[in-house]
């Protein structure tokens, strides 16, 4: 009986020094995992969940020839003219990008440009899932996309930080997707702040620079700092040299994807003027030697320029210290704003230096007049009956009548005249000077505008950037 005890706690004490053996290995193990956990692994493990892939599919379509570039100029003319139908080539046009779920995890913010002219949009977990979306809002101008998850699917959210208080120097961690490699991470540090951009047809302005390597595919990703909260969406690479990222600051995505999930799209603002470059001639009438600035011709009763106290006559040289060279810089000022935003307006009037606070309000066609004249220098009017019959007779059932042009103007500069009328804005036919108003707000951000004009028995086209003449 001794003996089997004695057997027993021999069995025991090998038992429990094998299992303090083993509990030190993997207490060792654990321990050394932990020390090598620096502050940027514990970020990219807490928010890798909140960081997703997005896919984008849109159908392109193409006209072929059926000569196989071998039937020249003429024939391709003949077969573009009788035959295209029947040649026209459909293809899937994939994009990749990446994201962050925020909110109520059901909303994805990323790029506006990730998702554009995308007819499906799938969201792709770090575990693979692959999951719906729909387009909530986007706005170009501010390359800002808001993606909302179908059905009762949800994810974890990220927490989103601030840009107010970026230090040059502090650790910046990007994740994205670049090449569709999930979660990918690269750090650096802030390089700079409000940093102006062109790339792809796009300005890109109040930029956060960056060192950490963001490639493509990244687009849309967060730029966290060291702590894991979000200062930014990385939104492009500046192609002529290595190592320099950008990224949109958060409390501008913050701001503006608020304003996209209430109406699909960023309004653009109703300042309330009209107004006139100053000319050499004007500026000696009003003892004005300052450089640039705007002179105010007329006031929209009613508006914010009204109740903010300007005056006809006033001459308004910045908006929040950001200087006014013409009317069409000064409207490229205001398309960064959003309604509700509070301006500060320095303006000169009556030989003396004054500033006075307004605030703007949404833009709306009903006061598309104003905005018509400021930016293209031209009134409109409504066909008459004699106009009317004459394109009823072409065939025609759309247009307005343009009814002065300003000298000087946009207009006058492009050799527009009274009496032209316009059949189509940006390919949508003009029934109506409230369908040119529409036009002209939807497109107002952007700034970019097609018309068809009808000249006596000749139609043609004119193209506006208007942001690249100012």
């Amino acid at each position: 009986m001794r003996e089997k005890a004695l057997k027993s706690g021999v069995v025991i004490s090998l038992f429990f020094l094998l299992f303090m053996a083993v509990s030190s290995a993997y207490g060792s193990t654990f321990s050394e995992i932990e020390k090598r956990k620096t502050p940027v692994v514990r970020v990219v493990e807490r928010v890798a969940p909140s960081v997703v892939n997005i896919s984008t599919q849109q159908v392109v379509q193409r006209e072929v020839s059926p000569f196989g570039g071998f039937g020249g100029g003429l024939f391709d003319s003949f077969f573009k003219d009788f035959l295209a139908p029947g040649f026209i080539q459909r293809f899937n046009l994939k994009t990749l990008g990446s994201g962050i779920v925020f909110g109520d995890g059901r909303k994805v913010l990323t790029n506006e440009h990730v998702v554009e002219g995308a007819q499906k949009i799938s969201v792709i977990t770090n575990k693979g899932k692959r999951l719906s979306a729909t387009l909530m809002g986007a706005d170009k101008l501010t390359d800002i996309a808001v993606l909302r998850l179908k059905g009762n699917a949800t994810l974890p959210p990220i927490p989103l930080g601030t840009s107010s208080d970026l230090m040059i120097g502090e650790t910046a961690i990007a994740i994205g997707n670049p090449f569709g490699l999930s979660n990918t991470v690269t750090v650096g540090v802030v390089s700079s702040l409000h940093r102006s951009l062109n790339g792809e047809g796009r300005l890109y302005q109040n930029l956060i620079q960056t060192d950490a390597s963001i490639n493509p595919g990244n687009s849309g990703g967060p730029l966290l700092n060291i702590v894991g909260k979000v200062i930014g969406i990385n939104t492009a690479i500046y192609s002529k040299a290595q190592g320099i990222g950008f990224a949109i600051p958060i409390d501008e995505v913050k701001k503006v994807s608020r304003v996209l999930i209430a109406y699909g799209m960023v309004p653009p603002v109703w300042f309330g003027i009209d107004c006139q470059r100053l000319t050499a001639a004007i500026a000696r009438h009003f003892n004005y030697k300052g450089a640039g600035g705007i002179l105010v011709t007329a006031i929209e009763p009613g508006s914010p320029a009204s109740r903010g106290h300007l005056e006809t006559g006033d001459i308004i040289t910045a908006l929040d210290q950001t200087p006014v060279l013409s009317p069409l810089a000064f409207q490229r000022i205001l398309n960064r704003y959003l309604p509700g935003d509070v301006v500060s307006v320095s303006l000169i009037r009556n030989g003396k230096e004054r500033n006075e606070h307004l605030k703007l309000e949404r833009l709306t066609a009903h006061h598309g007049a104003f905005l018509t004249r400021r930016l293209f220098g031209f009134g409109l009017r409504e066909l008459n009956r004699k106009e009317r019959a004459r394109l009823a007779r072409a065939g025609v059932n759309a247009g307005i009548a343009i009814a002065e042009i300003i000298p000087g103007s946009l207009a006058a500069t492009n050799g527009l005249r009274r009496g032209d009328i316009l059949l189509r804005l940006n390919g949508i036919n003009l029934k109506s000077v409230e369908t040119f108003r529409e036009g002209l707000v939807k497109h107002i951000r952007e700034g970019s505008f097609s018309f068809l004009v009808l000249r006596g028995p000749y139609t043609y086209k004119l193209i506006f950037n208007l942001y690249k003449t100012s």
